[in-house]
């Protein structure tokens, strides 16, 4: 999954010399909270509607008259971000969703080799992509599979799944942190009823629970 097929192609952009003012109305025009900055198609910084509001002065010291005027004769290049982090196009979207939790932001431009302004990439963007790959994509039940860590153990049950129950793993993840030399697999299986599916894991060495792993432990000890 690429970002140029997750991105907003074509943003609503500012210029550094257009006002606060003309920013502050974009931002609520567009229903967006990042503005790309640039200059002939060359992105030089980037404004937030928060770094707008850090701008304004406090509606308790100024009247809002004064505070209207002070946005429109403030350009864009006074408060905006210059040092811009940006994703390129054929960048994977899980390394963007890194570069936005690694540096606690809401948005990356994205930008060819040249620094011209192709598209953004926000957070919410990267969550929709993140949601549709762990779909399930119709009928299904999940699972969470806990497996050796180990070459060859995760085809070992798909093939079970696939090969012997003929059932069909509509989407699969592995969860990146193991302990005690295991792993966990959350996966949908197409199926209403995974039952057979369970207990035929379970007779290869895995521990199965539906929907979770921890689900099943609490109703255990409920019993």
């Amino acid at each position: 999954m690429l970002v140029k097929n997750r991105m907003t192609a074509e943003p609503v952009t500012v210029t550094p010399e257009d006002s606060l003012a003309h920013a502050l109305r974009l931002t609520r025009e567009h229903r967006v909270r990042h503005l790309p900055v640039v200059r002939n198609g060359e992105l030089v910084g980037i404004l937030s509607d928060r770094d707008i509001r850090l701008a304004m002065p406090s509606p308790i010291e100024v009247a809002d008259p004064e505070r209207a005027a002070m946005l429109e004769r403030t350009p864009v290049e006074r408060v905006m971000t210059r040092e811009v982090i940006t994703a390129g196009p054929f960048d994977a979207v899980e390394d963007a969703a890194e570069q936005i939790c690694r540096h606690r932001i809401g948005a990356l431009p994205v930008v060819d080799a040249h620094g011209h302004l192709l598209g953004v990439i926000t957070e919410t963007d990267v969550v929709v992509a993140f949601a549709e790959v762990l779909a399930a994509g119709g009928p299904s039940s999940r699972l969470e599979v806990s497996i050796a860590d180990r070459p060859g153990e995760l085809a070992r049950l798909l093939a079970i799944i696939g090969g012997e129950l003929k059932l069909n793993v509509t989407s699969l993840m592995v969860l990146p942190d193991g302990k005690d030399g295991r792993k966990t697999a959350v996966l949908h299986v197409a199926t209403i009823d995974p039952r057979e599916a369970i207990e035929a894991l379970e007779r290869a060495g895995a521990t199965v629970g539906w929907p979770s792993l921890e689900a099943d432990l609490r109703r255990g000890m409920d019993a």
